[in-house]
């Protein structure tokens, strides 16, 4: 057999040593990538059960790890209220979705908040109404026909509609305050009844009064806080126990929560007809 000659050696073998540090290379990078985006509060979770398991003093419990913290999904993001990219959003979710992003490409100051089961809506008092008037205000109604439109449209998965009109505690006013915020809630449910069309039956109006601050009375910007519209969408399943911790104030002048069902209002319809 003919020998190869000096010359007619492979000088491509350094080709597979480049090509595998390039890998490795690579390989290191995503996982650096991932590390900075893995959610470090779940981790910390993670750690604190690991410790419990291990017998070292810790407030968690291993089982009340849910599924997701113990397989912690690589680079995930969250959505406003703390929603994870890698669930689907419910109704709920997706319709509060819908209302943030139209009020901030209208650039009307709404405050939106929203969990899987029920949505809340805070209108400060000068976007719906004028001072001491129950009349709504022209040009707070576009904001009013989109949450008309979506409440109409998703009407099979909402239970209720909570409206509740609040005023400020002010000396020298002439207005009965109690009298006033219920007419501004009215006043909204009437709106959203015969220009948007939602149905009637969902639409629940209260007034508070100046009964319910959330800021000082005593101060001009704390009265405007004071004055505002609240609305509170319930889906269909929802539950007091659905309510977050967090969310207990909003909750706490409206429960709890009693909606007719449709079998008991049809029977008071007929009763009030006889």
């Amino acid at each position: 057999m003919k020998r190869k000659e000096r010359g007619e050696e492979n000088t491509q073998e350094w080709l597979n040593t480049y090509a595998d540090m390039i890998t490795l290379v690579l390989t290191f990078f995503v996982l650096l990538y991932s590390i900075s985006n893995v959610n470090i509060t779940k981790l910390e979770q993670i750690a604190n059960a690991m410790q419990k398991k291990l017998g070292l003093e810790t407030n968690v419990e291993l089982n009340d790890v849910p599924p997701d913290l113990k397989y912690p999904s690589i680079g995930e993001d969250s959505v406003p209220n703390g929603i994870p990219t890698d669930q689907p959003l419910t109704e709920m979710q997706s319709m509060a979705s819908s209302v943030q992003q139209y009020m901030e490409d209208q650039n009307i100051q709404v405050s939106v908040t929203s969990r899987a089961n029920y949505m809340y809506l805070r209108f400060k008092n000068d976007l719906l109404f004028g001072p001491d008037s129950s009349v709504l205000l022209d040009n707070s109604k576009s904001a009013l026909d989109y949450i008309g439109t979506l409440l109409r449209e998703d009407n099979g998965e909402i239970s209720a509609v909570y409206i509740n009109g609040h005023t400020a505690e002010s000396a020298g006013s002439l207005v009965n305050d109690r009298l006033l915020s219920s007419e501004r809630a009215a006043n909204v449910a009437v709106y959203l009844e015969e220009k948007a069309g939602v149905n009637p039956r969902k639409l629940i109006t209260r007034g508070y009064g100046k009964y319910y601050p959330i800021a000082d009375n005593t101060t001009k910007e704390g009265r405007e806080q004071n004055r505002r519209v609240d609305m509170i969408i319930l889906g269909q399943d929802f539950q007091m126990s659905d309510v977050a911790e967090e969310d207990a104030e909003i909750f706490n002048p409206v429960s709890p929560f009693d909606v007719p069902g449709a079998k008991n209002s049809e029977q008071e319809g007929e009763k009030a007809s006889d």
